[in-house]
C-alpha cells in the first residue's frame, strides 16, 4: 500500500518530465536502451491493445474541438484535473517534437512510458516512502543489473540533484529521455507495435491451421498480387485456395509456419505499407521441410474498430536465404 507521500509524488510525476534534452548513448558501458530493458522496460511492446484504447479514450477527453490534437489551451488552460503546473509538465513531456501540440500517439506513448516507469519506482521503493535511496536501488536492481559499477552509474544518471535520493519526477525525467533516445516518432512506434501483433497473429494462425484466424487479418475487399504469375485477384479467392492447407495443418497431416522480416515500414495513423521478405515453411508427414523465401509488400488499413487489415499483399518474387538473414526481425532495435 503506497503512503500519502508517494501518492503525492505519483500525482506530480510529469511536472519535470522534460525529455527533449539529448540522452547519452551509454551509461556505465551499456546503451541506455539496454539498461531500460534490463530493468524490465517493455514500453509500447508491453501494453495490450485494450490499455492503448483506454489511453486513447483519455486523450479524447482533452481534445475539446475534436481535431485529433491537444493544444496548450485545451490541455493546460482548459484542463480540469491536477494543477495547471502539473498539466503543463505533462504537456511538455508529451510534445516530443516540440511543435506546440500533442498528437494522440504522443500522448499515448508518454502515458505508456510514464506508467511503466512508475511501476518500476514502486518496486524499488522498499520502505514505500516515496523516495528511492542509493541502497534501495542497489539492492532492488541487483538481479536485473548484476554488475555493481553499472548499477552505480545508472543511479548517478537518475540522481540529477546528486542528493543520493530519487524522487519520482527526477527519475522519470531521465527515464523518459532514455525511452525515446534513438527511436522513431511516437506514431511510428505505436503503429509498428500494432502491426507486429498482426504479423504474429498471422504466424500463429498458419502454425495452428486456424483458417478463421488468418482470414480475420485480411480486409474483405483485399487483393493478392502475384509477381511470378503476373496477375492479381481478390484475397478471398486466394483464401479459398489456401483453405485446404490450413485444414490439413489443423488435422496434423502437415506442418506449416510463416515468419516476416522487413526492409521498410511506412505509414500513418490509419494506413501502412510494409516491405520485406516472408519465409513460408511446409512439411508433409514423412517429408523434408520445404522453405520458400518470398519478397513481398503489404498495404494495410486500420478499420473503425482500430484493427489493422491486409488490403493488398504483393508476393513479388523469390528471395534468397542470404537476403532473409540480412533483414531484421519485427520489433528489433534496427526497426525503430
Amino acid at each position: 500500500m503506497m503512503n500519502s507521500s508517494y501518492v503525492g509524488l505519483a500525482v506530480y510525476l510529469s511536472i519535470s518530465l522534460h525529455v527533449h534534452a539529448q540522452a547519452p548513448e551509454e551509461v556505465g558501458g551499456l546503451e541506455v536502451a539496454t539498461i531500460l530493458e534490463m530493468l524490465g522496460a517493455k514500453q509500447e511492446g508491453g501494453v495490450s491493445a485494450g490499455q492503448r484504447r483506454i489511453y486513447q479514450k483519455h486523450f479524447g477527453f482533452g481534445d475539446h474541438n475534436g481535431d485529433g490534437l491537444h493544444s496548450a489551451e485545451e490541455f493546460i488552460e482548459k484542463g480540469s484535473y491536477l494543477s495547471p503546473q502539473a498539466r503543463r509538465g505533462i504537456f511538455t513531456a508529451s510534445d516530443a517534437d516540440q511543435d506546440g501540440t500533442v498528437t494522440q500517439a504522443e500522448y499515448v506513448l508518454n502515458r505508456i512510458v510514464t506508467d511503466e516507469a512508475k511501476a518500476l519506482m514502486q518496486a524499488l521503493d522498499a520502505d514505500d516512502d516515496g523516495l528511492v535511496s542509493r541502497e534501495e536501488f542497489d539492492e532492488g536492481a541487483k538481479a536485473d543489473l548484476p554488475v555493481k559499477e553499472q548499477r552505480e552509474a545508472t543511479f548517478r544518471a537518475f540522481d540529477s540533484d546528486e542528493n543520493g535520493l530519487l524522487r519520482t519526477p527526477e527519475y522519470l525525467r531521465v527515464w523518459g529521455g532514455w525511452a525515446r533516445a534513438g527511436r522513431k516518432p511516437a506514431e511510428a512506434r505505436l503503429r509498428e507495435t500494432a502491426l507486429d501483433a498482426l504479423w504474429a497473429k498471422v504466424s500463429r494462425s498458419v502454425k495452428k491451421g486456424d483458417f478463421a484466424g488468418y482470414s480475420a487479418t485480411c480486409h474483405p475487399d483485399g487483393v493478392l498480387v502475384s509477381g511470378t504469375k503476373a496477375t492479381s485477384y481478390p484475397l478471398s479467392k486466394a483464401l479459398a485456395g489456401w483453405q485446404q492447407g490450413f485444414e490439413e495443418t489443423k488435422a496434423g497431416k502437415m506442418k506449416a509456419s510463416v515468419a516476416f522480416r522487413f526492409s521498410q515500414r511506412l505509414g500513418d495513423a490509419t494506413t501502412a505499407h510494409e516491405t520485406g521478405i516472408f519465409l513460408y515453411t511446409s512439411q508433409a508427414t514423412g517429408s523434408e521441410p520445404n522453405n520458400a523465401f518470398i519478397h513481398f509488400e503489404a498495404l494495410l488499413l486500420k478499420n473503425g474498430e482500430g484493427e489493422w487489415k491486409v488490403m493488398m499483399e504483393y508476393q513479388k518474387s523469390a528471395a534468397t536465404q542470404e537476403a532473409w538473414e540480412d533483414l531484421l526481425l519485427p520489433g528489433s532495435p534496427g526497426t525503430r
